[in-house]
Protein backbone atom coordinates (compact mmCIF):
# COMPACT_ATOMS: atom_id res chain seq x y z
CA UNK A 1 0.00 0.00 0.00
CA UNK A 2 2.91 2.17 0.70
CA UNK A 3 4.04 2.06 -2.48
CA UNK A 4 1.45 2.51 -4.21
CA UNK A 5 0.12 5.51 -2.60
CA UNK A 6 3.97 7.13 -3.38
CA UNK A 7 3.55 6.17 -6.88
CA UNK A 8 0.37 7.68 -6.98
CA UNK A 9 1.70 10.82 -5.59
CA UNK A 10 4.67 11.07 -7.83
CA UNK A 11 2.47 10.44 -11.09
CA UNK A 12 0.15 13.26 -9.88
CA UNK A 13 2.84 15.48 -9.46
CA UNK A 14 4.73 14.27 -12.41
CA UNK A 15 1.94 14.92 -14.59
CA UNK A 16 0.89 18.63 -13.15
CA UNK A 17 4.42 19.19 -13.89
CA UNK A 18 5.89 18.00 -17.14
CA UNK A 19 2.45 18.78 -19.12
CA UNK A 20 4.93 19.95 -22.31
CA UNK A 21 4.45 23.91 -22.41
CA UNK A 22 3.12 23.88 -18.74
CA UNK A 23 6.30 22.50 -17.42
CA UNK A 24 8.44 24.57 -19.37
CA UNK A 25 7.01 27.50 -18.32
CA UNK A 26 7.34 26.44 -14.83
CA UNK A 27 11.14 25.67 -15.21
CA UNK A 28 12.11 28.42 -17.11
CA UNK A 29 9.44 31.07 -17.83
CA UNK A 30 8.59 32.12 -13.98
CA UNK A 31 4.98 32.74 -13.72
CA UNK A 32 3.24 36.30 -13.04
CA UNK A 33 2.88 34.80 -9.45
CA UNK A 34 6.44 33.88 -8.92
CA UNK A 35 7.43 36.84 -11.32
CA UNK A 36 5.34 39.13 -8.36
CA UNK A 37 7.37 37.18 -5.65
CA UNK A 38 10.99 37.13 -6.81
CA UNK A 39 9.76 41.22 -7.25
CA UNK A 40 8.98 41.51 -3.65
CA UNK A 41 12.44 40.19 -2.94
CA UNK A 42 14.94 42.32 -4.81
CA UNK A 43 12.71 45.32 -2.23
CA UNK A 44 14.90 46.69 0.19
CA UNK A 45 14.37 45.16 3.39
CA UNK A 46 13.06 47.38 6.39
CA UNK A 47 12.83 46.01 9.73
CA UNK A 48 9.51 45.75 11.25
CA UNK A 49 9.54 47.72 14.86
CA UNK A 50 10.84 45.15 17.67
CA UNK A 51 8.77 44.36 20.96
CA UNK A 52 10.27 45.49 24.17
CA UNK A 53 12.40 42.04 24.77
CA UNK A 54 12.88 42.55 28.27
CA UNK A 55 10.33 40.49 29.47
CA UNK A 56 10.57 37.89 26.97
CA UNK A 57 11.76 34.54 27.69
CA UNK A 58 14.68 32.79 25.30
CA UNK A 59 12.41 31.19 23.17
CA UNK A 60 9.74 34.06 22.53
CA UNK A 61 13.16 36.37 22.41
CA UNK A 62 13.70 33.96 19.25
CA UNK A 63 10.88 33.85 17.72
CA UNK A 64 10.79 38.05 17.43
CA UNK A 65 13.94 37.62 15.14
CA UNK A 66 12.60 38.71 12.15
CA UNK A 67 13.90 36.91 8.86
CA UNK A 68 16.52 39.39 6.80
CA UNK A 69 14.06 39.32 3.88
CA UNK A 70 10.32 39.20 3.93
CA UNK A 71 8.85 35.71 4.61
CA UNK A 72 7.58 33.61 1.72
CA UNK A 73 6.91 30.25 0.24
CA UNK A 74 10.54 29.13 -0.54
CA UNK A 75 13.73 30.24 0.83
CA UNK A 76 14.71 30.34 -2.64
CA UNK A 77 13.60 29.05 -6.48
CA UNK A 78 15.98 25.78 -6.33
CA UNK A 79 13.35 24.83 -9.33
CA UNK A 80 14.37 27.36 -11.28
CA UNK A 81 17.89 26.71 -11.23
CA UNK A 82 18.78 23.55 -13.67
CA UNK A 83 18.59 20.23 -12.03
CA UNK A 84 21.03 18.06 -11.12
CA UNK A 85 20.62 14.69 -9.85
CA UNK A 86 23.46 14.21 -6.82
CA UNK A 87 22.04 10.56 -6.06
CA UNK A 88 19.76 7.92 -4.90
CA UNK A 89 18.48 8.66 -0.97
CA UNK A 90 15.91 7.21 1.01
CA UNK A 91 12.74 9.19 2.25
CA UNK A 92 11.42 8.54 5.64
CA UNK A 93 8.19 7.51 6.48
CA UNK A 94 5.47 9.88 7.90
CA UNK A 95 1.88 10.01 8.40
CA UNK A 96 -0.65 11.51 6.08
CA UNK A 97 -4.48 11.80 6.25
CA UNK A 98 -6.33 12.52 3.75
CA UNK A 99 -10.08 13.71 5.14
CA UNK A 100 -10.77 11.66 7.44
CA UNK A 101 -8.73 8.41 6.80
CA UNK A 102 -5.19 7.94 7.93
CA UNK A 103 -2.01 6.04 6.12
CA UNK A 104 1.39 5.28 6.19
CA UNK A 105 3.33 6.20 3.55
CA UNK A 106 6.67 6.89 2.31
CA UNK A 107 6.21 10.49 1.15
CA UNK A 108 8.43 13.28 -0.11
CA UNK A 109 8.80 15.80 3.59
CA UNK A 110 6.99 15.88 7.05
CA UNK A 111 5.72 19.87 6.46
CA UNK A 112 2.54 20.96 7.48
CA UNK A 113 -0.03 21.78 4.37
CA UNK A 114 -0.54 25.13 5.31
CA UNK A 115 3.01 26.51 4.88
CA UNK A 116 3.31 24.57 1.41
CA UNK A 117 2.28 26.77 -2.03
CA UNK A 118 -1.08 24.79 -3.30
CA UNK A 119 0.88 24.26 -6.53
CA UNK A 120 3.40 22.00 -4.81
CA UNK A 121 1.26 19.11 -3.39
CA UNK A 122 0.99 16.50 -4.76
CA UNK A 123 -2.89 16.76 -3.63
CA UNK A 124 -4.83 19.46 -2.13
CA UNK A 125 -6.16 17.28 -0.01
CA UNK A 126 -3.33 15.11 1.43
CA UNK A 127 -1.91 16.76 5.11
CA UNK A 128 1.17 15.39 6.70
CA UNK A 129 1.26 14.65 9.97
CA UNK A 130 4.09 15.44 12.60
CA UNK A 131 5.47 12.78 14.66
CA UNK A 132 4.40 12.64 18.55
CA UNK A 133 7.74 13.44 20.65
CA UNK A 134 10.78 15.12 19.78
CA UNK A 135 12.94 13.62 16.52
CA UNK A 136 16.29 12.29 17.11
CA UNK A 137 17.38 14.94 14.73
CA UNK A 138 15.60 17.98 16.37
CA UNK A 139 17.75 20.43 18.43
CA UNK A 140 17.43 21.20 22.21
CA UNK A 141 16.46 24.48 21.53
CA UNK A 142 13.51 25.74 20.08
CA UNK A 143 13.63 27.55 16.47
CA UNK A 144 11.75 30.93 15.86
CA UNK A 145 8.97 29.98 13.54
CA UNK A 146 10.26 31.60 10.30
CA UNK A 147 13.39 29.79 10.44
CA UNK A 148 11.58 26.58 10.97
CA UNK A 149 9.06 27.51 8.02
CA UNK A 150 11.51 28.42 5.68
CA UNK A 151 13.49 25.03 6.82
CA UNK A 152 10.51 22.81 5.90
CA UNK A 153 9.68 24.63 2.78
CA UNK A 154 13.15 24.11 1.74
CA UNK A 155 13.06 20.51 2.45
CA UNK A 156 10.42 20.44 0.86
CA UNK A 157 11.38 21.46 -2.50
CA UNK A 158 14.44 19.31 -2.29
CA UNK A 159 12.54 16.35 -1.70
CA UNK A 160 10.03 17.04 -4.63
CA UNK A 161 12.93 17.90 -6.83
CA UNK A 162 14.50 14.45 -6.15
CA UNK A 163 11.22 12.47 -6.18
CA UNK A 164 10.19 14.10 -9.69
CA UNK A 165 13.88 13.47 -11.20
CA UNK A 166 13.71 9.78 -9.52
CA UNK A 167 10.60 8.67 -11.54
CA UNK A 168 11.16 11.06 -14.46
CA UNK A 169 15.11 11.00 -15.52
CA UNK A 170 13.87 13.18 -18.51
CA UNK A 171 12.74 16.33 -16.65
CA UNK A 172 17.11 16.50 -15.41
CA UNK A 173 19.19 17.99 -17.29
CA UNK A 174 22.75 16.99 -15.50
CA UNK A 175 23.39 14.39 -13.37
CA UNK A 176 26.64 14.83 -10.89
CA UNK A 177 29.07 12.23 -12.50
CA UNK A 178 28.02 13.83 -16.16
CA UNK A 179 28.75 17.50 -15.13
CA UNK A 180 30.74 19.06 -18.36
CA UNK A 181 34.37 20.25 -17.58
CA UNK A 182 34.63 23.53 -15.81
CA UNK A 183 35.54 26.51 -18.00
CA UNK A 184 39.44 26.50 -18.00
CA UNK A 185 42.09 29.37 -20.15
CA UNK A 186 43.11 28.03 -23.44
CA UNK A 187 46.52 26.73 -23.89
CA UNK A 188 47.66 29.67 -25.34
CA UNK A 189 47.45 31.78 -22.31
CA UNK A 190 49.09 35.14 -22.62
CA UNK A 191 49.28 36.03 -18.76
CA UNK A 192 52.69 36.58 -17.10
CA UNK A 193 52.81 33.51 -15.21
CA UNK A 194 51.96 31.67 -18.69
CA UNK A 195 55.18 33.37 -19.96
CA UNK A 196 57.52 32.17 -17.26
CA UNK A 197 55.87 28.72 -17.49
CA UNK A 198 56.74 28.13 -21.39
CA UNK A 199 60.35 29.60 -21.17
CA UNK A 200 63.09 27.20 -21.42
CA UNK A 201 64.47 27.89 -17.49
CA UNK A 202 66.81 25.69 -15.96
CA UNK A 203 65.43 23.85 -12.56
CA UNK A 204 66.65 25.55 -9.62
CA UNK A 205 67.44 23.40 -6.86
CA UNK A 206 66.16 24.97 -3.51
CA UNK A 207 68.43 22.77 -1.34
CA UNK A 208 71.49 24.27 -2.45
CA UNK A 209 70.87 27.80 -2.44
CA UNK A 210 73.10 29.75 -0.30
CA UNK A 211 72.45 33.20 0.73
CA UNK A 212 75.92 35.23 1.89
CA UNK A 213 75.74 36.44 5.38
CA UNK A 214 77.20 40.17 5.02
CA UNK A 215 79.11 41.31 7.95
CA UNK A 216 78.35 44.23 9.29
CA UNK A 217 81.47 46.66 9.37
CA UNK A 218 81.53 48.00 13.13
CA UNK A 219 82.19 51.90 13.06
CA UNK A 220 84.16 52.60 16.35
CA UNK A 221 84.78 56.08 15.65
CA UNK A 222 82.54 58.65 13.65
CA UNK A 223 83.85 61.59 12.12
CA UNK A 224 82.48 65.04 11.31
CA UNK A 225 84.21 67.21 8.80
CA UNK A 226 83.63 70.89 7.72
CA UNK A 227 85.33 73.25 5.48
CA UNK A 228 84.75 76.04 4.05
CA UNK A 229 86.06 79.33 2.42
CA UNK A 230 83.68 82.89 2.43
CA UNK A 231 84.02 85.95 1.27
CA UNK A 232 82.85 89.62 0.36
CA UNK A 233 84.11 92.03 -2.17
CA UNK A 234 83.59 95.31 -3.25
CA UNK A 235 84.82 97.32 -6.20
CA UNK A 236 84.45 101.06 -6.78
CA UNK A 237 85.70 103.08 -9.95
CA UNK A 238 87.89 106.41 -8.69
CA UNK A 239 85.39 108.42 -10.67
CA UNK A 240 82.29 106.70 -8.43
CA UNK A 241 80.50 109.93 -7.26
CA UNK A 242 80.16 109.02 -3.54
CA UNK A 243 83.62 107.94 -3.35
CA UNK A 244 84.26 104.34 -1.50
CA UNK A 245 87.48 101.88 -1.29
CA UNK A 246 87.96 98.09 -2.92
CA UNK A 247 87.68 95.51 -0.37
CA UNK A 248 88.06 92.08 -0.31
CA UNK A 249 86.94 89.97 3.09
CA UNK A 250 88.16 86.20 3.39
CA UNK A 251 87.00 83.81 6.07
CA UNK A 252 88.67 80.45 5.84
CA UNK A 253 87.27 77.93 8.57
CA UNK A 254 88.07 74.76 9.51
CA UNK A 255 86.74 71.64 11.96
CA UNK A 256 87.61 68.43 12.05
CA UNK A 257 85.55 66.52 15.28
CA UNK A 258 86.20 62.94 15.97
CA UNK A 259 84.03 61.39 18.75
CA UNK A 260 83.89 57.35 20.21
CA UNK A 261 81.06 55.20 18.87
CA UNK A 262 78.99 54.97 22.14
CA UNK A 263 76.58 52.32 20.31
CA UNK A 264 79.47 49.98 20.73
CA UNK A 265 81.07 51.48 23.96
CA UNK A 266 78.28 52.54 26.24
CA UNK A 267 80.92 53.01 29.31
CA UNK A 268 83.59 54.95 27.63
CA UNK A 269 83.24 58.56 26.19
CA UNK A 270 86.28 60.07 23.98
CA UNK A 271 85.64 63.68 22.09
CA UNK A 272 88.15 65.35 20.05
CA UNK A 273 88.03 68.72 18.02
CA UNK A 274 90.40 70.77 16.15
CA UNK A 275 89.11 73.99 14.21
CA UNK A 276 90.63 76.86 12.69
CA UNK A 277 89.08 80.11 12.04
CA UNK A 278 91.00 82.80 9.64
CA UNK A 279 89.59 85.91 8.55
CA UNK A 280 91.37 88.61 6.16
CA UNK A 281 90.41 92.04 5.06
CA UNK A 282 92.04 94.19 2.62
CA UNK A 283 93.07 97.43 3.56
CA UNK A 284 93.81 99.42 0.22
CA UNK A 285 94.22 102.64 2.36
CA UNK A 286 97.10 101.62 4.24
CA UNK A 287 100.34 102.74 4.24
CA UNK A 288 102.05 100.06 6.12
CA UNK A 289 99.94 97.12 5.68
CA UNK A 290 97.53 96.18 2.79
CA UNK A 291 95.55 93.51 4.90
CA UNK A 292 94.24 93.17 8.05
CA UNK A 293 93.81 90.05 10.35
CA UNK A 294 90.29 90.07 12.04
CA UNK A 295 90.46 86.04 13.36
CA UNK A 296 92.85 83.91 13.71
CA UNK A 297 91.67 81.21 15.99
CA UNK A 298 93.00 77.59 16.44
CA UNK A 299 91.66 75.37 19.06
CA UNK A 300 91.99 71.85 20.02
CA UNK A 301 89.59 70.91 22.94
CA UNK A 302 89.57 67.30 23.87
CA UNK A 303 87.04 64.87 26.55
CA UNK A 304 87.74 61.24 27.85
CA UNK A 305 85.48 60.23 30.28
CA UNK A 306 84.68 56.74 32.07
CA UNK A 307 80.76 55.75 32.81
CA UNK A 308 79.90 56.28 36.68
CA UNK A 309 76.17 56.18 36.58
CA UNK A 310 73.61 56.90 33.58
CA UNK A 311 74.33 59.72 31.59
CA UNK A 312 77.32 60.90 33.81
CA UNK A 313 81.15 59.92 33.73
CA UNK A 314 84.74 60.53 35.50
CA UNK A 315 86.25 62.91 32.72
CA UNK A 316 89.51 64.82 31.77
CA UNK A 317 89.31 67.80 30.07
CA UNK A 318 91.64 69.65 27.66
CA UNK A 319 91.54 72.84 25.96
CA UNK A 320 94.12 74.84 23.89
CA UNK A 321 93.72 77.75 22.12
CA UNK A 322 96.41 80.42 20.06
CA UNK A 323 96.99 82.45 17.23
CA UNK A 324 98.96 81.48 13.86
CA UNK A 325 99.60 84.23 12.25
CA UNK A 326 101.56 87.86 13.46
CA UNK A 327 99.10 90.52 13.54
CA UNK A 328 99.36 94.35 13.52
CA UNK A 329 96.91 96.91 14.20
CA UNK A 330 96.20 99.13 11.47
CA UNK A 331 99.50 101.43 10.09
CA UNK A 332 101.38 100.27 12.69
CA UNK A 333 104.26 97.83 13.29
CA UNK A 334 103.96 97.18 16.78
CA UNK A 335 102.65 93.65 17.48
CA UNK A 336 99.27 92.74 18.91
CA UNK A 337 99.68 89.18 18.47
CA UNK A 338 101.30 85.97 17.33
CA UNK A 339 101.69 82.33 17.52
CA UNK A 340 101.76 80.90 21.51
CA UNK A 341 100.88 84.96 21.98
CA UNK A 342 98.76 84.37 23.45
CA UNK A 343 98.54 80.59 24.34
CA UNK A 344 96.18 79.23 26.35
CA UNK A 345 96.47 75.52 27.95
CA UNK A 346 93.66 73.77 30.36
CA UNK A 347 93.76 70.87 31.85
CA UNK A 348 90.28 70.09 33.62
CA UNK A 349 89.12 66.73 36.17
CA UNK A 350 85.67 66.05 37.08
CA UNK A 351 82.33 65.02 36.30
CA UNK A 352 80.24 65.31 32.01
CA UNK A 353 76.80 64.91 31.93
CA UNK A 354 76.39 63.47 27.88
CA UNK A 355 73.11 62.90 26.05
CA UNK A 356 71.27 63.22 22.91
CA UNK A 357 67.95 62.84 21.72
CA UNK A 358 66.70 59.49 20.02
CA UNK A 359 67.09 61.15 16.12
CA UNK A 360 70.54 62.18 17.00
CA UNK A 361 69.99 65.40 16.46
CA UNK A 362 70.40 67.43 19.59
CA UNK A 363 73.96 66.40 21.72
CA UNK A 364 74.94 68.55 24.84
CA UNK A 365 77.57 67.94 26.93
CA UNK A 366 78.10 69.80 30.36
CA UNK A 367 81.59 69.35 32.11
CA UNK A 368 82.49 70.37 35.78
CA UNK A 369 86.07 70.28 36.91
CA UNK A 370 86.45 71.11 40.55
CA UNK A 371 89.92 71.07 40.10
CA UNK A 372 91.80 72.66 37.31
CA UNK A 373 95.29 73.72 35.84
CA UNK A 374 95.53 76.76 33.74
CA UNK A 375 98.74 77.81 31.43
CA UNK A 376 98.92 81.12 29.61
CA UNK A 377 101.92 81.60 27.58
CA UNK A 378 103.10 84.88 25.96
CA UNK A 379 106.46 83.96 24.26
CA UNK A 380 107.34 86.46 21.64
CA UNK A 381 109.31 89.03 23.52
CA UNK A 382 107.88 91.68 21.49
CA UNK A 383 104.43 91.58 22.81
CA UNK A 384 103.74 92.89 26.27
CA UNK A 385 102.69 90.20 28.48
CA UNK A 386 100.75 92.08 31.16
CA UNK A 387 97.72 91.93 28.86
CA UNK A 388 97.84 88.55 28.64
CA UNK A 389 97.81 87.99 32.70
CA UNK A 390 101.56 87.43 32.55
CA UNK A 391 103.80 88.76 34.64
CA UNK A 392 106.43 91.68 33.30
CA UNK A 393 109.89 89.10 31.86
CA UNK A 394 108.17 86.38 31.93
CA UNK A 395 106.43 83.68 29.18
CA UNK A 396 104.44 81.46 31.15
CA UNK A 397 101.92 82.15 33.89
CA UNK A 398 99.95 78.97 35.78
CA UNK A 399 97.35 79.14 38.18
CA UNK A 400 94.94 76.40 39.53
CA UNK A 401 90.72 77.10 39.73
CA UNK A 402 88.04 75.68 38.99
CA UNK A 403 86.59 75.64 35.09
CA UNK A 404 83.12 74.19 33.42
CA UNK A 405 82.23 73.86 29.79
CA UNK A 406 79.14 73.53 28.13
CA UNK A 407 78.52 72.18 24.30
CA UNK A 408 75.66 71.54 22.26
CA UNK A 409 75.11 70.92 18.43
CA UNK A 410 71.53 71.10 17.31
CA UNK A 411 71.02 70.25 14.19
CA UNK A 412 67.91 72.03 13.12
CA UNK A 413 66.93 71.20 9.59
CA UNK A 414 68.97 68.93 7.32
CA UNK A 415 70.85 72.00 6.48
CA UNK A 416 70.75 74.27 9.03
CA UNK A 417 72.97 73.88 12.29
CA UNK A 418 73.74 75.62 15.29
CA UNK A 419 77.24 74.78 17.43
CA UNK A 420 77.84 76.76 21.06
CA UNK A 421 80.39 76.03 23.37
CA UNK A 422 80.43 77.91 26.63
CA UNK A 423 83.73 77.92 28.59
CA UNK A 424 83.89 79.64 32.42
CA UNK A 425 87.38 79.78 34.59
CA UNK A 426 88.29 81.02 37.80
CA UNK A 427 91.06 81.19 40.06
CA UNK A 428 88.74 82.58 42.34
CA UNK A 429 91.03 85.93 41.71
CA UNK A 430 89.36 87.05 38.53
CA UNK A 431 86.36 85.45 36.18
CA UNK A 432 86.84 84.49 32.30
CA UNK A 433 83.69 83.24 30.25
CA UNK A 434 84.70 82.28 26.57
CA UNK A 435 81.18 82.29 24.66
CA UNK A 436 81.14 80.86 20.86
CA UNK A 437 77.99 80.57 18.83
CA UNK A 438 77.96 79.41 14.66
CA UNK A 439 75.06 79.27 13.04
CA UNK A 440 75.70 77.10 9.47
CA UNK A 441 72.86 77.32 6.74
CA UNK A 442 73.78 75.36 3.39
CA UNK A 443 72.16 76.61 0.25
CA UNK A 444 73.32 73.17 -1.33
CA UNK A 445 76.08 70.76 -0.83
CA UNK A 446 78.90 73.39 -1.46
CA UNK A 447 77.20 76.79 -0.88
CA UNK A 448 76.58 77.92 2.53
CA UNK A 449 75.64 81.42 4.83
CA UNK A 450 77.26 81.42 8.55
CA UNK A 451 77.13 83.99 11.15
CA UNK A 452 79.67 83.40 13.57
CA UNK A 453 79.00 85.05 17.09
CA UNK A 454 81.81 85.49 19.67
CA UNK A 455 81.47 87.02 23.29
CA UNK A 456 84.59 87.62 25.73
CA UNK A 457 84.14 88.30 29.11
CA UNK A 458 87.33 89.00 31.38
CA UNK A 459 87.66 90.78 34.47
CA UNK A 460 91.60 90.71 34.31
CA UNK A 461 91.70 92.60 31.48
CA UNK A 462 92.37 96.51 31.03
CA UNK A 463 89.47 98.47 30.66
CA UNK A 464 89.65 100.32 27.55
CA UNK A 465 86.26 101.49 26.92
CA UNK A 466 83.53 102.66 29.99
CA UNK A 467 80.71 101.69 27.69
CA UNK A 468 81.86 97.61 27.20
CA UNK A 469 84.52 97.00 29.92
CA UNK A 470 84.97 93.86 30.72
CA UNK A 471 82.90 92.65 28.08
CA UNK A 472 84.01 91.74 24.54
CA UNK A 473 82.02 91.01 20.89
CA UNK A 474 82.41 89.80 17.39
CA UNK A 475 80.36 89.03 14.99
CA UNK A 476 81.09 87.76 11.25
CA UNK A 477 78.77 86.79 8.81
CA UNK A 478 79.89 85.18 5.83
CA UNK A 479 78.71 83.72 2.44
CA UNK A 480 80.81 81.58 0.26
CA UNK A 481 81.73 77.44 -0.58
CA UNK A 482 81.91 74.80 2.07
CA UNK A 483 82.32 71.23 1.86
CA UNK A 484 80.94 68.90 5.24
CA UNK A 485 81.68 65.25 5.77
CA UNK A 486 79.89 63.36 8.46
CA UNK A 487 80.03 59.22 9.24
CA UNK A 488 76.41 58.08 11.31
CA UNK A 489 76.26 55.12 13.50
CA UNK A 490 75.89 51.39 12.81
Amino acid sequence: MTKASLLTAAIAITATLTSSASFQRFRHVPSPQRHRQHTELQKPYIPEEQPDTATLTGAEMLDTITPLRPASDFAYAAVLAPWVLNGYRHLEPVKFKAKDAVYEESTIVNIPADSVPSDSMPSPEWIAIEEDGPSAKTPDFSRPEWLARESRSRQFTLDMMHSLMTFSPLTTEYTYWDLPEPVRLPDDDLSFKAFLQRLDLPEIDNSKAKIEIAEIEKRHWLHVFNAGLHFSQAFVSPNWYQGGNNYLALLINFLWDVSLNQVYHPNLMFQNTVSYKLGLNSNPSGQMHKYNISEDIFQWNMKAGVKAFKKWFYSFSLRFKTQMLVNYPSDSWTRKASFLAPGDLNLGVGMTYSTSNKKNTIKFNASVSPVSYNLKTCIDTKIDPVQFNVPIGKKFHNEIGSNAELTLTWKWASNIEYRSRLFLFTNYDYFLSDWENTISFNINRFLSTQIYVHLRYDSSSEISNNKWKYLMLKEILSFGFSYAFSTKQK
